[in-house]
């Protein structure tokens, strides 16, 4: 996930709503999609994952673009622990130990 801006001061204003093409950066003439995108981190020592983050996604290479405002609002959420905010689904999710992938690997 890139950031797409540079300015953290400047009042964000969605590309295409401005009437601009965006191209990949790796792909050179691909034009941006908007999307919403998911990604995850550890947060103490919990596994943590945000949906629906507004973005713009390359069709071709994948890659992701998010503007400033929305990355300092999720590096605020994490620096406050994300106090005040619930969570919207709780996520199982599956832990495999390395040390275990070779027996796994060889069947």
């Amino acid at each position: 996930m890139r950031n797409g801006c540079n300015n953290l001061d400047a009042a964000p204003v969605h590309p295409a709503a401005a009437g601009m093409r965006i191209v990949c950066d790796r792909c050179d003439d691909v034009a941006l999609r908007h999307a919403h995108i998911s990604t995850a981190f550890w947060q103490d020592a919990g596994l943590v994952v945000i949906r629906n983050i507004p973005a713009m996604v390359c069709p071709g290479c994948g890659e992701e673009y998010v503007d400033d405002a929305t990355v300092v609002m999720i590096d605020r959420m994490r620096g406050a622990g994300f106090a005040g905010c619930a969570a919207a689904d709780p996520l199982p999710v599956p832990v495999f130990d390395f040390a275990e992938m070779e027996r796994c690997a060889g069947s």
